[in-house]
């Protein structure tokens, strides 16, 4: 197992700026690391350069009184240098290097919350323990019973969604640390350190069902389009898509009959110039599309792929499918359901070209259906999409929820305004800022392809990277006055709806006003960048 010392940092009352510098950084992992100094007596002797320190904000004040900011942990540093006084008590110096900050502190209440197992195996860590109240600044994270850092990392994980993503990439030997599966501590009531159990590895976990949310435009789709499992599928027409919509339903989804036009049997009909009529026949939708090819090819990967879960009904929609969703240990429907004549006639016969449609029999053993182990469903859900119904919570629990987070960095693009380029990156992050600080509901905020660029700056490469300005007031803008402004009001930082009405960015003649953007440009401080 790698080897790393972790440390904890409690900043306080002195540490006010540092606090606000971390408070306003980007959050993630940071492209532009800083360091800050932290100067304190009594620090651990096993500590040095190249190990690890959690940074907890804590309180500025003696009394109890509450911060401007949420106490708890809120940046990963890696240790730059350590300057120890001569004796345990003389003022030492370490140096920190932040490469890393939480989008919101983590701290005791929110580890209880969400992984209580984890917190048992680590609950005398400085700061979070139980029975913690030591106010040394520096303290080790390990080394005591019950301080595991396996399940410091599982309970950080379990809190934020993406920590594992994000620390892998800082230091890809921290990967092991989460590749354990923790104990339920019942089972062992007299274990102090979980260095006593010998832990099973995970397995790679087979992730059948889950939703991909969001803000629009951080990527949703793109990150199920280009998951290497997906991408192998597709290979082998093995994906089948759908988009959930207000006028979805259980036939649109799985299938029903229909009127189809067919060659005339009747001989008669046909000397009598007719070579076609319409018959009715059963048309299986993208789920039954999806339900045959994962049972008739059990060696593969099969997904189902609905775009925009919430814009339609989903009880309607799927119906008694929902009891499929059940999945047991093996991957496979827990709870089979009986399938309807017309459902059962159809997997039991023929194609148009006489082939069975259901080579596998498994498929509708006992004139049942289940879900096999290969048969993925992914979605999207977009969640400032005011279209939507409600998704009730015995729904939502059959699945795996993935918060895609909003990344303003993905590429480098443009928008272009008159002879003007600025930056959308800068754009982006200014706007979300001001929405942020407007107490604005984050899913209302931007993703990085919210919209497409579909022109090349000057000089680059055949990279798209620049959009135009009629995109950027006929999507970006009439989005932000339309659904976002309208509800919350326009940002300070802009003015007031007053003097700027959606209208005044077009002349009389349809035209987008380039003068109108330049400025609400410079309003947000944002910069011409060299054309």
């Amino acid at each position: 197992m790698a080897s790393f010392n972790f440390i904890t940092v409690r900043l306080g009352k002195d540490s006010i700026p540092d606090i606000q510098i971390i408070c306003a950084s980007e959050v993630g992992v940071l492209n532009k690391a800083f360091t800050i100094k932290v100067k304190c007596t009594q620090i651990p002797d096993n500590y040095d350069k190249g190990d690890y320190a959690f940074l907890w904000l804590g309180s500025d004040n003696s009394k109890g009184m509450p911060t401007q900011w949420k106490q708890g942990f809120k940046a990963v540093g890696r240790v730059q240098r350590v300057i120890r006084g001569s004796s345990y008590n003389d003022t030492s110096e370490t140096t920190i290097e932040i490469v890393y900050v939480f989008r919101e502190a983590v701290n005791r209440m929110d580890i209880l919350r969400c992984a209580p197992i984890a917190y048992y195996w680590c609950s005398s860590m400085p700061l979070i323990g139980l029975d913690d109240h030591a106010n040394q600044t520096i303290r080790n994270m390990t080394g005591i019973s019950f301080s595991d850092i396996r399940a410091f990392f599982y309970a950080i994980e379990s809190v934020t969604k993406c920590f594992k993503d994000d620390i892998i990439k800082i230091e890809p030997a921290f990967a092991e640390y989460f590749d354990v599966v923790l104990p339920c501590p019942q089972s062992y009531p007299l274990v102090k350190n979980l260095g006593e159990i010998p832990l099973p590895q995970k397995k790679d976990k087979q992730i059948l069902q889950q939703i991909f949310y969001g803000a629009p435009g951080t990527g949703k789709s793109h990150k199920i389009k280009n998951d290497e499992k997906v991408k192998r599928a597709d290979e082998k027409n093995l994906v089948f898509r759908t988009t959930f919509h207000p006028d979805s339903d259980y036939s649109t989804f799985v299938g029903a009959y229909k009127p189809t036009m067919q060659p005339v049997a009747d001989k008669y009909k046909a000397v009598a110039g007719k070579d076609e009529e319409i018959t009715y026949s059963f048309v299986p939708q993208s789920f039954l599309q999806a339900y045959v090819a994962a049972w008739n090819n059990p060696e593969d990967d099969v997904f189902l792929v609905i775009e925009e879960i919430n814009r339609g009904n989903c009880a309607q929609i799927f119906g008694d499918l929902f009891q499929l969703l059940d999945r047991d240990c093996d991957g496979f429907s827990e709870y089979p359901i009986m399938a309807d004549k017309d459902l059962a006639k159809y997997l039991k016969g023929k194609d148009e070209n006489g082939q069975e449609v259901l080579t596998n029999k498994e498929g509708i053993k006992d004139g049942k259906l289940r879900l096999p182990k290969n048969l993925y469903i992914w979605a999207t859900m977009n969640t400032s999409d005011q279209s939507l119904f409600p998704i009730d919570s015995a729904f939502k629990r059959r699945w795996e929820w993935v918060y895609q987070p909003i990344d303003t960095k993905k590429e480098t693009w443009f928008v272009k305004v008159g002879e003007n380029y600025y930056s959308w990156t800068a754009f982006l992050n200014k706007v979300n800022d001001e929405l942020l600080t407007d107490e604005t509901a984050e899913d209302k905020h931007l993703g990085f392809y919210f919209c497409k660029a579909t022109e090349k700056k000057n000089g680059t490469e055949d990279t798209l990277n620049v959009i135009t300005k009629e995109t950027f007031v006929g999507k970006v803008l009439f989005y932000l006055w339309n659904d976002v402004f309208k509800v919350y009001g326009i940002p300070s930082a802009i003015g007031s709806s007053k003097d700027w009405p959606y209208r005044k960015f077009y002349l009389t003649s349809g035209e987008v006003d380039t003068g109108k953007v330049v400025e609400l440009m410079e309003k947000l401080q944002i910069e011409a960048c060299a054309s």
